[in-house]
């Protein structure tokens, strides 16, 4: 009976899909913030991005009055965190984030770049 239970179980059990997240502000001043939703699989992925700047972005699914963005290319190591977001239709860059991170600083932070409508930020990003 036991064993009835333990493969019902089993047969029914999805494998655990843990996430994480990121988050980018600029080092000084205002500017725009990203709020990255990392993957933890096999690797490492970025899963969706929400990047404010008085106006509220998504990729994936857009909520009401918000405007779309696309994950055009990324890349997520134990070293760099790069980032590039795009329209919906994939025709221009609406910004492109360039970070590193610093194993040695407590927290762990990456730090880099943002670049958006012709303008750079330095930003820092966390764990959130």
């Amino acid at each position: 009976m036991r064993l009835a239970f333990a493969a019902v179980a089993l047969a029914c059990s999805g494998p655990a899909l843990a996430t994480g997240g990121i988050s980018c502000r600029p080092v000084q001043g205002t500017g725009p913030t990203l709020h990255l939703v990392i993957g933890h699989a096999v690797a490492p992925s970025i899963v969706s991005v929400r990047m404010g700047d008085g106006v509220a972005y998504n990729s994936g699914n857009e909520r009401m009055g918000s405007h779309g963005l696309a994950i055009a290319r990324s890349w997520l190591d134990d070293r760099i965190l790069w980032l590039d977001l795009a329209d919906p239709n994939l025709t221009r860059f609406e910004g492109r984030l360039r970070a590193v991170f610093q194993p040695k600083v407590r927290g762990r932070p990456a730090v880099g770049t943002f670049v958006r409508n012709g303008r750079t930020w330095r930003v820092r990003c966390v764990e959130a």
